[in-house]
């Protein structure tokens, strides 16, 4: 593109059309809206960490359902991931997250009339596999209705609703689980009590923040992508319109362009599924991209893996080292003190590759037998600590989105990666309960660094196939997850004295890769 066809009037890129549309009322309810939907992910796939136990016995739920019902949402996300970014990037980034929305909703509301253990869980996958379709695409959703300038901002703002989400979940099931009610339905041979009741409310969000999203209108840079200009520059009108409070008239822009970049799709039209899957999986592989894709998918495995195996295991260190502290003066208690001194009063099954071991611990928070008889109380401890961890993850996500353009989001993801992995070393070699609760908590809060590399994988693919990168890079993401969870038990109870060593092997990695990342200007810009 010459520089005389720049400065026709009218005529701009997309960048510098969506820069005169303005910030304003729209972007605000763009936010609302995607990071909703972000929220009712992290709320459906964290969900199980309350309904499980209070579920264990009406569902007669053996120690092996529960470790399944921990992972199955996330089982599910990762499973569909792959094809929801496909979806996104070649039927619009609108219908795959009202799809995922509804649909995911509809499993949750079967989920609480069931009565049999291997149905719940196998609704639950496919919970997990629907409400993947938001997880994946989300981000690049919202961030395509912004420049460069508040592109970063906008992706770090939306993950602050997995903080609202941490915090929603705690909250309802806070409100929700001592209740002492039942109701019997005959009909349907079900005793409904509150954690059915739970469950849907955990649903409800879905639906009404896919109202919101209804409302919005597709993505204007995924229709560039798809040859839809005059349909593109409709919508910007409308942004502009609405951002300005001025008429569609009033807007500059008659007509736009590609940058030199940027590329519209072109697919065969006669080509089958599988054709066309691998046709938008492709081109994230190819040369030009295959070497950043390697290096967001491992920032995002790690950062999942190393978060899941500690805060899945959070509230039972905290009780037990309360329980040392009974026992021994407080300038005594460690970590790993605590983990080997908790009581020998239950078995609780850790799935590992190819067995099951056997693990003995107190288990206060999740399930505990009197006298032969099932108690699914829930201790209030863990409806605190999770709670305040929601709290403290509000607050670092609006810093992140407040600083990530002064400070950059490579430097910032790597501070909190350093302050995050300091804080776990320090955790392994204090001594007294306050301390290790604080320094375990700061270490947690490398969580939100998730919020930033995918800030980053949204800086570095062109649209034609940022969604099928953020669905690829989150997949990974997710099975970190689904691994640390599981390795978390091993770790602490085996290798306790090595733990956050382990930890700081994956993050001085996670510091290379951020530092050899590419720079988006040395990227493909859309």
């Amino acid at each position: 593109m010459t520089a005389m066809e720049k400065n026709v009037a009218g005529r701009k890129t997309f960048e510098e059309a969506i820069k005169l549309t303005g910030f304003g009322k729209f972007n605000f309810f763009i936010i609302l809206a995607t990071g909703g939907s972000l929220m009712c992910v992290i709320v459906e796939t964290m969900c199980a960490m309350f309904i499980t136990p209070a579920a264990q016995c009406d569902l007669e739920l053996s120690t092996l359902h529960q470790s399944l019902l921990y992972s199955m949402s996330f089982l599910g996300v990762v499973t569909g991931s792959h094809l929801w970014g496909y979806l996104a990037d070649t039927k619009g980034r609108k219908m795959v997250t009202m799809l995922s929305l509804i649909v995911s909703s509809i499993f949750s509301f079967i989920c609480s009339f069931v009565t049999v253990a291997w149905l719940f869980i196998l609704l639950r996958f496919l919970n997990g596999f629907f409400i993947g379709g938001s997880s994946a695409i989300i981000y690049a959703f919202a961030g395509e209705f912004h420049d460069n300038r508040f592109r970063p901002k906008v992706v770090t703002w939306i993950a602050t609703f997995v903080a609202f989400g941490n915090i929603y979940i705690p909250g309802m099931a806070w409100v929700i689980l001592p209740q002492t009610w039942s109701i019997n339905l005959p009909i349907i041979d079900v005793v409904f009590r509150p954690w059915r009741l739970l469950i849907i409310i955990y649903a409800l969000p879905s639906l009404f923040f896919v109202i919101l999203v209804f409302f919005l209108p597709e993505s204007p840079k995924y229709l560039m992508t798809q040859g839809k200009s005059e349909e593109a520059i409709c919508i910007l009108r409308q942004i502009f319109a609405i951002n300005n409070g001025k008429t569609r008239q009033e807007y500059p822009v008659k007509q736009i362009i590609w940058d030199d970049n940027e590329t519209a799709v072109q697919r065969k039209k006669d080509s089958g599924i599988l054709s066309s899957v691998w046709q938008q999986t492709a081109p994230v592989f190819r040369r030009k991209y295959i070497l950043k894709t390697f290096m967001v998918c491992y920032l995002q495995f790690a950062i999942f893996f190393t978060t899941s195996t500690v805060i899945m295991w959070y509230p039972q260190i905290l009780n037990s080292m309360s329980e040392l502290g009974k026992e021994v003066p407080n300038n005594e208690v460690t970590m790993c003190k605590a983990v080997e001194n908790i009581s020998k009063n239950e078995s609780v099954q850790i799935l590992t590759d190819n067995y099951l071991t056997d693990i003995i611990i107190q288990n206060d928070a999740i399930r505990s037998i009197e006298g032969g008889k099932c108690n699914d109380n829930i201790n209030d401890e863990v409806f605190m600590v999770s709670l305040t961890i929601g709290l403290c993850y509000v607050i670092c996500y609006i810093t992140i989105g407040s600083l990530i353009n002064l400070v950059g989001p490579r430097r910032l993801l790597a501070l909190f990666i350093i302050s995050g992995t300091v804080a776990g070393i320090c955790a392994q070699l204090l001594s007294s309960y306050t301390f290790i609760q604080v320094t375990l908590g700061i270490f947690l809060m490398s969580a939100p660094g998730i919020g930033i590399v995918n800030a980053i994988v949204v800086d570095l693919y062109p649209t034609e196939i940022r969604g099928m990168a953020l669905a690829v890079s989150l997949m990974f993401g997710r099975f970190g997850a689904m691994s640390g969870s599981y390795a978390g038990g091993n770790f602490f109870y085996d290798l306790c004295d090595y733990v956050f060593y382990i930890i700081a092997a994956f993050h001085i990695l996670v510091i290379i890769v951020i530092k050899l990342l590419p720079s988006p200007k040395s990227s493909m810009k859309t």
